[in-house]
């Protein structure tokens, strides 16, 4: 038998790829049939006779509706997610975005830290996502986040994110400035059961004019706060933050220079 993953899930390959890993309650339920799924030698693989991104899709696609028909699967979006090889980036196959915490595979996503410089000092627009949301819902977030769906790209995700979730329109979302990357990966719920949420975030800094004001325009957040440094490092000190949000958010203010001075000293960078 293979070993497991070092966390005890069991790996999940795609054509030959480790792409992801299951707890032992979702393993079950993908070998449950039908499925396109097999467990051979402790490890679990998509069918080796499907051996194109389109056949791979088709058969996660039909394992997936039927996997909605049996459990409820909350936060089903109809939005298509590529599965690539971690590596070399290939694009392997697509499955629904609900999906990818229950088989440990790794969300792409981009997301914006706005802000506005103000006579005062500078000003942080920050999200609260709405209680509908069925990840991380009332926390605290940045402004603008999303996963890149299918086969779009950073930049053009990060401008539909920016017009949709917050009103920016494209000429402003197109100033944005990648600020590097942030790998997450932590245990979950999902369905009830055990999962893994895993993703990698592309970082981007948006400053916004002083006459912008962002607004909730899509539903997805329940509100739009400005907050100064100061105000947000303390709101993530206290918790009721997403994990990506806060160190963003923390990590901009780190590299601004924008850190409150400590008592009696100078400012602290």
């Amino acid at each position: 038998m293979a070993p497991e993953l070092p966390d005890g899930r069991v790996a999940l390959h795609v054509d030959g790829r480790p792409v992801g890993g299951l707890c032992e309650d979702w393993l079950a339920r993908a070998l449950e049939a039908p499925t396109p799924f097999v467990l051979r030698d402790g490890v679990l693989e998509l069918a080796p006779a499907i051996a194109s991104f389109a056949g791979r899709s088709a058969a996660l696609a039909e394992w997936a509706q039927q996997a909605r028909e049996r459990w409820s699967l909350p936060g089903w979006r109809d939005e298509r997610m590529v599965i690539r090889d971690e590596v070399d980036a290939r694009p392997l196959a697509a499955i629904e975005r609900a999906l990818l915490r229950p088989l440990g595979l790794l969300l792409h996503s981009v997301q914006a830290c706005a802000y506005t410089v103000t006579a005062a000092g500078p000003l942080l627009w920050v999200a609260r996502r709405a209680d509908t949301k069925p990840v991380d819902p009332n926390l605290l977030d940045a402004l603008v986040a999303g996963g890149i769906s299918g086969f779009d790209d950073e930049a053009s995700t990060l401008t539909r994110e920016c017009g949709e979730e917050a009103g920016i329109p494209a000429e402003l979302a197109r100033r944005a400035q990648p600020a590097g990357r942030l790998e997450l990966s932590y245990p979950t719920v999902y369905d009830g059961l055990p999962a893994t949420h895993r993703e990698r975030v592309a970082l981007h800094d948006l400053e916004l004019p002083p006459h912008f004001v962002p607004v909730p325009a899509d539903g997805e957040h329940a509100a739009v706060e400005a907050m100064t440094p100061t105000e947000a490092l303390a709101s993530i000190e206290a918790g009721g933050w997403t994990r990506d949000g806060a160190q963003a958010t923390a990590d901009l203010i780190l590299r601004k220079g924008w850190m409150p001075a400590r008592s009696g000293g100078g400012p602290r960078r």
